[in-house]
């Protein structure tokens, strides 16, 4: 297999996760955008969508290739597979995600170690618990549907999903 169609692969691949993790996250910062109208909050929905996207999309094509991802799809029926990798999924992306944060304080301050001390006294445990839940949830149906595709035969889930009758 030639070079140029192993990145071909990877980048529909990648664009791909990206894509549904946009549309996952789109739909819960526009719910969030919704409920805090309520209370006349402004907030903006975009820019939350495309970081978590563009942060988590790495992690998940990266996490997707270990040796421990693959083991479980081939030693485990498919929803054991889709909790142990959904759990797996975001411990790494616990991090990646404090990471952000501590980029986006450095702007603000200047210095990382300033960052780190600023992102981690400005955590409310009530909006990590709701982020994990909702990552959690996004990882779970990407590892469900993945899982089930798989077994049947690559794509053959989503020519199901799309046919008629």
């Amino acid at each position: 297999m030639g070079m140029v169609s192993v990145v071909k692969r990877e980048a529909w691949h990648t664009g791909g996760v990206a894509l549904y993790l946009f549309f996952c996250f789109g739909i819960f910062t526009t719910l969030k955008k919704l409920f805090l109208a309520t209370h006349q909050i402004e907030y903006s929905a975009l820019v939350p969508a495309v970081i978590g996207t563009l942060a988590l999309a790495k992690v998940v094509v990266l996490l997707d290739m270990t040796p421990f991802v693959t083991h479980l799809d081939t030693r485990h029926p498919v929803w054991v597979s889709t909790l142990y990798k959904t759990l797996f999924y975001c411990a790494v992306s616990a991090p990646v995600l404090f990471a952000e944060r501590v980029w986006h304080f450095s702007r603000e301050t200047g210095a990382l170690g300033e960052a780190v001390v600023e992102a981690w006294k400005r955590m409310d445990p009530n909006v990590v618990l709701a982020k994990v839940i909702i990552i959690g949830l996004v990882f779970a149906c990407y590892h469900l549907y993945h899982g089930i595709d798989r077994r049947l035969g690559q794509d053959k889930l989503w020519r199901m999903i799309l046919s008629r009758g």
